[in-house]
């Protein structure tokens, strides 16, 4: 019986999990850089909400909502954040993906699987201090999560590492035209960051700026998995 040709694959998937593993630190250091945020946006909610009183809804949100939106948002951006652009540039730039056209494994392929290999130590840790946050955000202020939309959670965050690694795929594909992109990398990651709502809600836009950019695919990297988990997307 013919092997399936998803199992060549298995050892990128491997590599990308022991390479996060062997450099956890750096996860860690992009954790500790959303803590920053999250406090400056919580202080800025708590004073826009009039010290966050449930009957005040701002963008569609109340205050609860709001602050358990913050936080999700913002370990979500850093769990969907990439880097192999650099790689495939530097591939591309060096001659290396000559090696890679001999072998019986697509470079796409390789590079898919080194990601969600990358990403899969991370989420174990990143579900274990999300859990730990919806505990604290439900003692404090009453927030819950059900197991429905703790699944659907689940399920929409690893479409948007897939998503989001689609997205920075075509940019990094620029380096065939391009000498220099490392500045275009990062113009676009903040420009798909805001627009995906991991600055603010897209709601923050207003109802024409929100309807536009709910078109774009960036909006299910960041802003729909944290609207699935927050309650903000009722049962159909």
């Amino acid at each position: 019986m013919r092997a399936s040709p998803f199992l060549k694959y298995r050892k990128s998937f491997t590599t990308g999990l022991k390479a996060s593993v062997e450099y956890r630190f750096n996860f860690f250091l992009s954790l500790a850089g959303a803590v920053s945020p999250v406090v400056i946006q919580t202080a800025l909610w708590i004073v826009l909400y009039e010290g966050g009183g449930e009957e005040n809804v701002l963008f569609g949100f109340t205050f609860t909502q709001m602050i358990a939106w913050t936080f999700i948002a913002q370990l979500v951006s850093r769990l969907v954040r990439t880097g192999f652009e650099y790689e495939v540039n530097s591939d591309i730039k060096s001659g290396s993906l000559d090696r890679y056209l001999v072998k019986p494994v697509s470079y796409f392929g390789y590079r898919l699987f080194s990601f969600l290999g990358d990403k899969a130590a991370q989420s174990l840790f990143s579900c274990v201090l999300l859990a730990a946050a919806v505990a604290v955000l439900g003692t404090v202020t009453g927030f819950a999560v059900t197991g429905r939309n703790a699944a659907l959670f689940s399920v929409a965050l690893v479409l948007a590492f897939v998503l989001n690694f689609l997205l920075f795929w075509c940019v990094g594909l620029a380096g065939f035209w391009l000498t220099e992109i490392g500045f275009l990398f990062e113009a676009v990651r903040i420009v798909i960051i805001a627009a995906s709502g991991g600055i603010f809600p897209l709601s923050v836009f207003g109802p024409e700026g929100e309807r536009i950019l709910s078109l774009l695919p960036s909006r299910y990297t960041i802003q729909f998995p944290a609207d699935l988990l927050a309650g903000r997307i009722p049962e159909s």
